[in-house]
């Protein structure tokens, strides 16, 4: 395990990734949930992809952690760094891990290099968001972010000092947050202050970054899902709070190769942790 590796992108921008499990694994590109960094798969740990025969590669997208920032980017951009990644590591071939917000890459990826990737998992994903579907559910924050972008970025630096709190103090501010099955995997030891250390992390260099990488979910995306052409599996349970379910739904009537798995009792940051055996066997093509 390496948590700091920097690569030189074209036009000189540094790129930073992490590296889990099994070095002769299965390779894994894992692209992050919002607001956190390439430190989030911390929360499953190491010994679990080496179990499970992964490699996993977790970049930092542009702006956060210690990716530079990269102006007026979408996600086929992205698309982009990641095969100038691949290929710096010599692989052929990779799958795709896209959680929460880090499934609209996972998606542009299908779309666009179906060639170079193994399969595409998409667990907890977000999709592109329509005012509509927010306020029918309650989603103030997401509405913030997409009316207010300088108000939601002040709010993360809030939420930045309250990450230096007690974890117990923390876990009591969650529970009152989050479904029961997202707090009893803050709860398991050591988690909270691995969760606490990848939402720090992706704050290091300021919220420009992730504001900017929140704010494409409100945007008409740069590529089409009518592109993806090869085998998408979504993964998600019946708990999430973060995205409107029904949203997914109608996401994946329109496109003919996705298959949606749906877990009860699971919430929107259990489903990775407590399912990631199930997501692992469609990664490697079990």
């Amino acid at each position: 395990m390496k948590t700091t590796n920097f690569l030189t992108l074209p036009g000189n921008r540094r790129l930073a990734y992490a590296e889990y499990g099994d070095p002769n694994g299965h390779p894994v590109f894992y692209f992050h949930g919002g607001g956190t960094c390439r430190l989030e798969p911390l929360l499953l740990g190491d010994e679990v992809f080496i179990r499970l025969g992964l490699r996993l590669i977790a970049p930092d997208r542009p702006g956060i952690g210690r990716s530079d920032f990269q102006p007026n980017r979408g996600f086929s951009d992205w698309v982009k760094d990641v095969i100038f990644l691949a290929d710096a590591l010599e692989l052929d071939k990779f799958s795709a891990l896209g959680v929460s917000s880090g499934g609209g890459y996972t998606a542009a990826c299908a779309a666009k290099i179906s060639h170079r990737l193994h399969s595409a998992v998409i667990v907890s994903g977000a999709w592109e968001f329509k005012a509509a579907d927010l306020l029918k559910h309650n989603r103030w924050s997401l509405l913030l972010i997409k009316y207010c972008p300088w108000l939601y970025q002040a709010s993360m630096k809030l939420t930045q000092r309250s990450l230096n709190a007690p974890p117990d103090k923390l876990l009591k501010t969650f529970k009152k947050r989050l479904p029961a099955a997202d707090y009893a995997v803050l709860k398991s030891p050591g988690r909270i202050e691995k969760s606490c250390e990848a939402l720090n992390e992706g704050l290091r260099s300021g919220t420009q970054g992730t504001a900017w990488d929140l704010q494409l979910y409100f945007r008409k995306w740069d590529f089409s899902l009518d592109e993806i052409r090869m085998p998408l599996t979504l993964f998600y349970g019946e708990d999430d709070r973060n995205v409107p379910l029904d949203l997914v739904k109608r996401t994946v009537a329109t496109l003919p190769t996705a298959k949606l798995v749906m877990y009860p009792n699971e919430g929107h940051i259990s489903v990775v942790v407590n399912q990631i055996e199930a997501i692992a066997k469609v990664l490697v093509g079990d």
